[in-house]
């Protein structure tokens, strides 16, 4: 009898010890999770966004040496006549990852040049930032996603609380921060909806001009539903936040420029004007000296704009710039790459 009591004891204890296994073991998976700092508990603007550049920046750096390395590797490779049967191995493998498919190796590594590239960090940053409201965003916060990219197979990610009802798309989720900046720049680099944004970096290259981030915002076009109003407040981030940009001092961001303002002219359809004085002779002479403008209540509004200028769309470009009360975006329907 002792000895059953014994033994029960002893099973009891070792249940025990695996509950409190496994309840410390979801206490080491959420502690691996929150590596994602908690940017809404810094109130002071300029230090949110200098914790929040701070945490991309290591995951961007390492990223952009690895599509450094690729391209290094191409340019060394478009050199050779013939490559060897690793040069060829590896370069498939690349063609694989960028969706390239081409007659010779010659023409798969003129193609890839073009996808293989940088992206600076003022358009990174700035895309981020305005994904996920500054990295507050539910999903950046569990799940690592910092430009709201969207995946489709069950179970690769959050499901949105707001989804529509027969979608089955999910927020994807990453195991890092630098996974999430390293499928961005996947998706940025080989998604054809972003094909205009690497034909302006590649003309850009071919006129040895630097790869400037106001001028490759144009090509985002399809990043969102709000089409050029998305282009035009991703652009006042970039130029809101100069004084954060490690290159500040030799880019232009001329670009990225405000949109001269839209003039509004009053005219008077029903003025008349008639002369200061009138003075009347024997043949019915009028003498008109200085004209005066007689004021009628009837006026029309008419909007014209500077030659040149850009159209100013509606946008809550003033609270996501000036006061960093920046709201999350809808995510992008945009597939990860797998």
């Amino acid at each position: 009898m002792q000895k059953k009591i014994t033994a029960l004891i002893l099973i009891a204890g070792l249940g025990l010890f695996g509950l409190y296994t496994s309840l410390q073991s979801d206490d080491i998976a959420d502690v691996e999770k929150s590596d994602v700092p908690d940017f809404a508990a810094i109130s002071d603007v300029n230090a949110k966004k200098t914790a929040f550049f701070d945490y991309l920046q290591p995951a961007f750096d390492v990223v952009t040496a690895e599509v450094l390395a690729e391209r290094a590797l191409l340019t060394t490779w478009q050199t050779k006549a013939e490559l060897t049967i690793d040069e060829q191995t590896h370069l498939q493998a690349m063609a694989d990852m960028y969706n390239v498919t081409a007659d010779t190796d010659q023409q798969v590594i003129t193609t890839l040049l073009v996808q293989v590239d940088v992206i600076p960090e003022e358009l990174v940053f700035s895309q981020s930032a305005n994904e996920t409201g500054w990295g507050t965003s539910r999903f950046a916060k569990e799940g690592h996603n910092f430009f709201g990219q969207w995946c489709f197979s069950k179970g690769c990610g959050i499901v949105p609380n707001q989804r529509d009802q027969g979608a089955v798309h999910e927020v994807a989720s990453f195991d890092s921060i630098t996974a999430s900046v390293r499928s961005y720049f996947r998706n940025i680099n080989r998604n054809q909806s972003y094909l205009p944004l690497r034909d302006i970096r590649s003309e850009l290259r071919m006129n040895d001009e630097s790869i400037n981030a106001c001028a490759l915002a144009a090509g985002l076009i399809n990043y969102s539903e709000r089409k050029e109003a998305y282009i035009d407040e991703i652009r006042a981030m970039i130029r809101h936040n100069r004084q954060f940009w490690r290159h500040n001092t030799t880019t232009n961001y001329a670009l990225c420029a405000a949109p001269e303002p839209v003039i509004t002219e009053i005219v008077d359809e029903d003025a008349i004007e008639l002369p200061e004085v009138i003075t009347l002779t024997g043949d019915a002479v009028v003498e008109v000296n200085e004209p005066i403008l007689v004021e009628v209540k009837n006026t029309t509004l008419v909007e014209t704009k500077k030659s040149g200028s850009t159209k100013v769309e509606p946008s809550n470009i003033i609270s996501n710039i000036e006061d960093d009360a920046v709201t999350p975006e809808k995510p992008v329907k945009m597939a990860i790459a797998e």
